[in-house]
């Protein structure tokens, strides 16, 4: 990649398709095939139906996983531990005048090819459970 922007817009891509794939949709059929793995055993062709019904039971681990992620965004945000280490270590070991402004009013930089794939990904969490259902409805 060229530029940082660049580098940044690929991480946000490839951990956007993998937060899809690992988190919704993997756990998604998991949950669902293994409440109604013993029926889907028994009458493999009404698969399609036993998982349509038992996806909306997988919405407690989504609830869960939104509340876990705003929670500890949050803390980490508020706490900003290698801020504190710098501010209060660090910047009381430098004798160095230029280098204890620099440390006191450098500002780290936000890495946000990690941190937008998991906001759009609680996005599409919240908005594909109301789709999901029209999609896979089972035909009676």
């Amino acid at each position: 990649m060229p530029s940082v922007p660049l580098v940044e817009v690929f991480v946000q891509n490839a951990y956007f398709v993998f937060q899809v794939v690992q988190v919704f949709l993997i756990t998604t059929l998991t949950a669902a095939a293994s409440t109604a793995l013993t029926d889907i055993l028994k009458d493999p062709i009404s698969a399609k139906d036993l998982l349509s019904a038992n996806i909306p039971k997988a919405s407690n681990f989504y609830l869960s996983y939104i509340l876990v992620q705003c929670l500890a965004g949050s803390g980490s945000e508020l706490v900003h531990l290698l801020g504190l280490i710098q501010h209060q270590i660090m910047a009381k070991g430098v004798e160095n005048p230029r280098w204890h402004f620099k440390i006191r009013h450098r500002l780290q930089r936000k890495h946000w090819g990690s941190v937008f794939p998991v906001f759009t990904n609680m996005a599409v969490i919240g908005r594909l459970p109301s789709v999901l259902p029209l999609l896979m409805k089972p035909t009676r």
